[in-house]
């Protein structure tokens, strides 16, 4: 039986659309990413999960997908990117409803010594699902 997790990752790769942005597919990940892979990269995590109905045929999650990349400019891009990919559609037997999204360009975080640390851009959404 596929989970939601795994619906949501198919949601997020299906086509091109985030191949030619320049994130294959294997850097789409659940939870967290190595910090040695190459950006940009995509993570996402499920969270809130509940019934959304009183027979629990419908449940509703929160996603949080993290766009991390190079430079905020690339963030913001594929943000944009991501964004339109969160679409209602049946995923992975997983039927995903998507009924608000909102996107956030995080500020950029200086590292050790003066270095840049990687930019983020977060897309976060409420699904319903079944």
């Amino acid at each position: 039986m596929a989970s939601i997790e795994s619906a949501v990752r198919s949601m997020l790769t299906k086509g091109t659309t985030l191949s030619a942005a320049g994130v294959a597919d294997d850097r789409v990940t659940h939870g967290y990413r190595l910090q040695s892979t190459d950006l940009p990269a995509v993570t996402f995590e499920i969270s809130s999960t509940a019934p959304a109905t009183t027979d629990a045929t419908l449940n509703m999650s929160e996603l949080e997908v993290r766009v991390i990349a190079e430079t905020t400019l690339e963030a913001s891009d594929l943000a944009t990117t991501v964004e339109s990919l969160i679409g209602a559609d049946t995923y992975d037997t997983i039927a995903l409803v998507p009924i608000r999204t909102s996107r956030v360009i995080n500020a950029p975080t200086v590292g050790l010594g003066d270095e840049q640390e990687p930019a983020e851009a977060t897309v976060s959404a409420t699904i319903l699902w079944s």
